[in-house]
């Protein structure tokens, strides 16, 4: 990623994020997974952050993102938390209602990790390789069962 520049300063401002949903209910499958990182990156591009990397798995979100310096880590997720969670009930209140009776899709907790230059291929790597780090968990846990 190269440097950022605005009127008055110059930045590299990289973090890597995880959020899970309420109740860590798995339910970004497709058609809601494409949707989802839809829905995020709208969101993102509205208020000038940059996703780098998006991967949505079944239960929960990791992102790389580069934020302005008047925007927080905090205020970061406050904001993708919130679009995010209004139009997907909007484009798909069937879940909200299963699944999301309490009204909130996120759970209030996420994870955030700054990400310098040489971790940056490390992160991205990382990112987009999660369904396929999913599916084997999976298959692993089936493997795991004493009777089929």
């Amino acid at each position: 990623m190269e440097l950022q520049r605005a009127s008055h300063h110059v930045y590299r401002l990289e973090y890597h994020l995880v959020w899970t949903p309420k109740y860590r209910h798995p339910v970004f499958t497709e058609p809601y997974r494409m949707a989802l990182k839809q829905i995020i990156r709208k969101a993102a591009y509205d208020y000038d952050i940059s996703v780098l990397e998006i991967e949505i798995p079944p239960d929960h979100i990791h992102a790389l993102v580069s934020l302005p310096p008047k925007i927080s880590v905090s205020e970061c997720m406050r904001i993708l938390k919130s679009i995010s969670a209004r139009e997907f009930f909007n484009k798909y209140p069937d879940i909200g209602k299963k699944y999301f009776w309490g009204g909130k899709l996120w759970s209030p907790s996420y994870y955030a990790e700054t990400i310098g230059k040489r971790n940056e291929n490390v992160i991205r790597t990382y990112i987009q390789n999660q369904l396929k780090h999913e599916k084997q968990h999976i298959a692993q846990l089936k493997q795991l069962k004493l009777f089929p």
